[in-house]
């Protein structure tokens, strides 16, 4: 039995759970400790840590040692070559990048001492968790989900203890660039270890690396835009302390996020399997997968949406209120993960539509979104934003549809999908009129948050015994 979960896909969930939870839990207790400002800075400093590997393509032949780990021939010169290649780009940041740390900073409204700092960690963010996906890679799921998994809590704990000591901010990001230098020399050690060649170059595997990374590297690309335009555009527009209350309202529950994940991760093999000669049998699952993911992303939205005065205050504190009302309208963002995106595409080979889409939508994005700034405010910013990631999906589906000869309608489970917006909506409703009878918010949130729960799960009892809802 424990033989069977080492080798599934449970030790990568039940530790990144942990990682996800912990980096959650991360600004909720430095709101406590930090002003709203010095929040802002580093709600920006990650934001743009973020896309510049994205934007240097450098997780593409980080994760393509999933593919080179099972090539029965020169499989090992392989994987030395994506690591030097990760390397490569990454540092590729720093050449780049130094030049033009003035500009940028100008540009990103941080100092140029910390846009240094950006630099450099966005450099090493990558080629640290080589390690990490390499144990994976290989089958050694448990030690490397440990790995990565301790490594991002002993960051959580760092960050924390100096905030807590008093440490400004410029001072966590000089611990965060001292922590992932030492990351990055154990991760070039335990390579070693594991046979990895830094030094012996093959440019021939190294083109055929790149050859393979680069259009899976340049759709994540384009994907990250589409995700975080608005917080790029805004980071830009607002003050400091107006974008910690927007960036902090865009609430990520990483548990919400890893049920859309794990539901396409056994979604695509069945598709892939059974496609060209059942694709009944594949849209049964298909329907299924919609079905699951609803199940709990509806009241979680209804939830957030009703009650995100108080969630605000409980994770943040009321200095940050401002962030409810993005939350209120963010809540209905995890409504559109309700419909899987790149199953089909992915499950049935055609990949190369997922990077046309995304090099069609992102352009757009980015110039509405500019737009809406420009003449609009945060609030309307938002809308836009949610509204290209609803019109994404849209197409996804029909896409797949198209594929499948499928009927759009003929995708969703309707019956299932009525009874829980339904519930949802009633006990929404129950909790909104029952707020006048509690005299603090938090009372209140915690009250009728908690019989919501309860609730939503016991009213399902019965119709789902008697069969009624079955599609």
């Amino acid at each position: 039995m424990l033989e069977k979960l080492k080798q599934g896909p449970w030790p990568i969930f039940i530790l990144t759970s942990f990682s996800s939870v912990a980096n959650l839990f991360l600004p909720i207790i430095l709101t406590r400790l930090l002003t709203p400002e010095d929040i802002g800075i580093y709600k920006v400093f990650f934001l743009y840590m973020s896309l510049l590997p994205f934007l240097f393509l450098t997780g593409g032949p980080l994760h393509s040692v999933y593919y080179w780990v099972g090539k029965n021939v020169n499989a090992q010169k392989y994987l030395d070559s994506a690591f030097q290649l990760t390397c490569f780009l990454s540092f590729l940041i720093i050449i780049l990048g130094v030049p033009l740390a003035s500009p940028f900073a100008k540009f990103i409204g941080l100092t140029y001492q910390n846009v240094l700092i950006l630099l450099f960690v966005a450099a090493l963010w990558v080629p640290a968790s080589f390690y990490k996906e390499l144990k994976l890679a290989l089958g050694h799921t448990i030690f490397g989900s440990l790995f990565g998994t301790v490594m991002e809590l002993i960051k959580v704990i760092l960050f924390i203890t100096l905030a807590y000591l008093g440490y400004g901010i410029n001072q966590l990001f000089l611990a965060f660039l001292a922590f992932l230098l030492l990351k990055f020399i154990l991760t070039f050690l335990l390579t070693l270890k594991e046979n990895i060649n830094p030094f012996k170059i093959d440019f021939i595997k190294i083109k055929e690396v790149l050859t393979y990374c680069t259009p899976v590297a340049l759709a994540g690309l384009l994907n990250f835009f589409v995700d975080k335009m608005d917080q790029l555009v805004l980071a830009k527009h607002l003050a400091t302390e107006e974008f910690a209350f927007y960036s902090l309202g865009c609430l990520i529950v990483p548990p919400l996020l890893l049920l859309e994940m794990s539901v396409s991760k056994v979604l695509i093999p069945i598709i892939s399997k059974n496609w060209e000669h059942n694709k009944a049998y594949c849209l049964e699952f298909y329907k299924k997968a919609i079905s699951d993911t609803a199940l709990i992303l509806i009241p979680a939205s209804f939830g957030l949406f009703v009650f995100a005065g108080p969630i605000i205050e409980l994770l943040y504190t009321d200095s940050f209120s401002e962030s409810a009302k993005y939350l209120k309208l963010f809540s209905f963002s995890y409504l559109v993960l309700i419909i899987p995106y790149d199953i089909v595409p992915r499950a049935t080979g055609n990949t190369k539509w997922i990077f046309k889409m995304s090099l069609f939508i992102s352009p757009l994005s980015l110039a509405s979104v500019i737009g809406t700034s420009y003449f609009f405010g945060a609030y309307e910013v938002l809308i836009v934003s949610l509204a290209f990631k609803v019109v994404y999906r849209l197409l996804a589906l029909r896409y797949s549809c198209q594929l499948m000869n499928w009927s759009i309608f003929s995708t969703f489970p309707l019956k299932k999908l009525s009874l829980f917006i339904g519930i949802s909506f009633v006990l929404s409703l129950l909790s909104y009129l029952m707020k006048d009878q509690f005299h603090n918010a938090l009372y209140w949130f915690l009250t009728c948050g908690t019989i919501f729960f309860i609730a939503y799960f016991v009213a399902l009892i019965i119709p789902y015994k008697k069969g009624y809802f079955n599609d």
